[in-house]
């Protein structure tokens, strides 16, 4: 079994009469990349700002590399946590040089000043910044502050690594490389990480677990490809993919997991599930648009349905089409760079077996 690094256990955080987060419990093993996921509001940096000792549960326990640093009767400053932490802003002091920018952790735990400037290059070094260290803060681009941010939560040599949407004052680009940079330096080094984020992308590219929240809550953990392919709610589904969700309801059941449903639009198809699904049960239905292709109208393959295309919006590697099907709008997304299909030309829209998938109704 591996070494849990960082436990949660039944937390509980409330800002007067509101309750922000509600009985989470969570385990982080050594050396995996955790991020927590969700929507303005739904309490994931409150839950990291516990983890840092930035903000005192009303309830529940946390403990880090084994040690109890928050529970009744017992809370452990910042400072004495074994963490690291990158935060949103940079937080970067702008009257120091990059070196005494990242060495400033071990001054303030009184560390030797060569030491310091030691431990200040190493690190510089494994973030790409390995000659920038006599250079004034103020004269660094956005990507070297966030670098330097980086450099000064790993100085300490921590435990565990904390990141509070450490990339989203960056520019697209920019962000796409620093998530590969640093899911890369996480390998390397092997370190503990929680990482916060509302942004899908970033946490499906960067994370060994994903943990949705909502509402204060954990709503669902697993694999970025688990979250995926197999949401066990709309909420779930939604957050992690843009997936065509349609009311439907349970006709009959095919194989154990498997059933055919019929959409309030009209059409019937086979789809997964891991709830019970009786016939007549109500039930949304999960259908990616990268799971459907466009061919010939009345082409003879099986889960085809008569479609007209709506619109297209061209994206680059592909074109994602909207199209009625039995009246309701349906994205369809077609890769390759081929002139787009007219709205108002027919078609025949297909769904690949195994893809659709049912979760409960909202």
């Amino acid at each position: 079994m591996p070494t849990v690094k960082c436990a949660l256990q039944g937390l509980q955080k409330s800002y007067g009469p509101r309750e922000v987060v509600s009985d989470l419990s969570l385990s982080v093993a050594e050396g995996e990349f955790v991020v927590i996921l969700g929507p303005s509001g739904c309490g994931k940096t409150t839950t990291l700002r516990m983890i840092a000792g930035l903000e005192r549960p009303d309830r529940g326990t946390i403990a880090i590399d084994g040690a109890i640093v928050s529970a009744p009767g017992r809370f452990v400053r910042p400072e004495h946590r074994a963490i690291g932490m990158v935060f949103q802003s940079y937080a970067i002091w702008p009257h120091m040089t990059v070196s005494e920018n990242v060495a400033y952790p071990l001054r303030v735990r009184g560390i030797r000043l060569r030491e310091r400037r030691e431990r200040a290059e190493r690190v510089l070094d494994l973030v790409g910044l390995s000659n920038e260290g006599p250079r004034p803060a103020t004269a660094l681009s956005g990507g070297q502050m966030q670098r330097v941010a980086l450099a000064r939560a790993l100085v300490s040599d921590p435990a565990l690594l904390l990141f509070d949407e450490p990339l989203s004052n960056l520019d697209l680009k920019l962000r796409e490389r620093l998530r590969t940079e640093l899911k890369a330096l996480q390998r390397r080094t092997g370190l503990t990480s929680v990482y916060v984020t509302h942004d899908q992308a970033e946490a499906v590219e960067l994370a060994d677990r994903i943990v949705v929240m909502q509402a204060g809550r954990i709503v669902q953990i697993g694999r970025p490809q688990d979250l995926y392919r197999e949401p066990r709610t709309r909420f779930v589904a939604e957050f992690i993919a843009a997936a065509n969700i349609l009311p439907a309801i349970v006709l009959a059941a095919t194989a154990p997991g498997v059933a055919i449903v019929r959409t309030a639009a009209g059409f019937e198809t086979e789809a997964r599930h891991d709830i019970a699904a009786s016939p007549g049960v109500p039930v949304d239905l999960v259908i990616h648009p990268e799971d459907c292709t466009l061919l010939a109208p009345g082409a003879p393959a099986q889960h085809c349905h008569a479609v007209e295309v709506l619109g297209s919006r061209f994206q680059g590697t592909g074109t994602r089409y909207t199209v009625a099907l039995h009246g309701a709008p349906f994205d369809v997304l077609v890769l390759g760079t081929d002139e787009p299909l007219a709205p108002g030309t027919p078609a025949s829209l297909r769904i690949a077996p195994g893809r659709a998938r049912i979760v409960p109704a909202t």
